[in-house]
């Protein structure tokens, strides 16, 4: 056995790393808070632009990190 042969390969073999998260999560998860503040502004009695923006904040902000938690989930247990 020679010495190079004892060295590890790790400089011609790359591990391929998987991403802590893909890039397409967080978009598909605006689509939860947009859609329920669509629903609250079509909805509402008065200010319609008032009542879709602060949906988008509440619970907005909650149903995005929601469904990036979902979606990261259902990722790393390989969901098929």
């Amino acid at each position: 056995m020679t010495e190079h042969d004892a060295q590890p390969r790790t400089d011609s073999v790359k591990e391929r790393r998987e991403p802590l998260i893909l890039w397409w999560m967080p978009v598909v998860a605006l689509l939860a808070p947009l859609a329920w503040a669509a629903w609250q502004a079509v909805s509402a009695d008065g200010s319609a632009l008032g009542e879709g923006a602060f949906a988008l904040v509440w619970p907005g902000v909650l149903l995005y990190l929601g469904a990036v938690a979902v979606l990261w989930g259902g990722w790393k247990i390989d969901l098929e």
